[in-house]
Parts: C-alpha cells; structure tokens; sequence
C-alpha cells in the first residue's frame, strides 16, 4: 500500500513515503502542510498530565522538549515525555499529579499518553509525531513552538502554514 486512504496512526509503516506519495500535488514549493497531514494522521497525544518529580528516565522526550533538543525553543523548565498506553497501569502507580503548575516549580514532568511505544519510532517518524502531538491552539497560545515545529518537519518534506501561527 503506497496511498493513505484511512486515518492512521503516526506509528503506521513507511508513513512518511506514503504521505508524500498521496500528498505530493497539493504541495506548495515541494513542502506538504502539516494540516494536510493531519487530515490522514491523527495526533499521537492521548492525554497529558503534570506530575510531581522528575519522571523521564528510560522515557522518549517529546513536546517542547524534543523540540529545545533540536531547535532555539526554549524548553519550559518542565520536561516533557511519552509513555505508551501499555505502560500507563504502572508507570501511573504513586505519581502525585499536579493540576496548577507555577511556571517557576522546577519538580514537575509533563507526561504525554501515546497509544503506541514511541521508542519504535525512527527519528524522521518521531519527529513528524511529536509534531502532530500540537493542535492549533498549542500554536495559536505559543507561536515559537509552531515556528519550532516548522523547523524539524521542514526537511522531512513538510511545514506549518503561516495561518496556523
């Protein structure tokens, strides 16, 4: 199967050869638009939550801080990573969650819940997840993490259009 017919997950095989494959006449200066993409790929990013302490080890950075790994962002001083749904039973046993995080509490990980183990990502498919994990109104709130988004999918083939800032 060359084409996306169906919405799929952003785990599914060769999914980057099949965007640009069924993508390519609507793209502009050779570069697809995320917001195409997100017509056949939905977002990785189930739910999130804010828990107290640092979580993150043997976890797969996403969200801004997958982002400050590879571009100017500034990561928030909370870092952010996935944990599949799977796992979720165990890793959620004794975490205290937090609803108001202060900007300045340094004791905080942002956990994202991911339907599938992002460790079987390559780096081009993680990184088009992680940039389907933000909706409109993440970029919309924040216009450096779509600038930031723009970026890393940009030599992948892809790039946020300018209504989406």
């Amino acid at each position: 199967m060359n084409d996306i017919t169906l919405v799929v997950m952003a785990n599914e095989p060769d999914l980057l050869k099949k965007l640009l494959n069924a993508l390519h006449r609507g793209a502009r200066d050779g570069l697809i638009s995320i917001a195409d993409v997100r017509k056949f790929v939905s977002s990785p990013k189930l739910a999130e939550f804010q828990i107290r302490g640092f979580h993150g080890d043997g976890l797969v950075p996403v969200g801004d801080t997958f982002l400050d790994a590879r571009t100017m962002l500034a990561d928030r001083p909370h870092k952010t990573f996935a944990v599949p749904i799977q796992n979720w039973p165990e890793f959620s046993k004794g975490k205290i969650f937090v609803e108001n995080v202060g900007f300045n509490e340094k004791q905080i990980t942002r956990i994202e819940l991911w339907p599938f183990d992002p460790t079987e990502l390559d780096e081009d498919q993680l990184t088009l997840a992680v940039a389907l994990s933000y909706n409109l109104r993440e970029f919309y709130g924040e216009p450096r993490i779509a600038g930031a988004v723009d970026e890393v999918i940009r030599p992948l083939g892809f790039f946020v259009p300018d209504e989406e800032y």
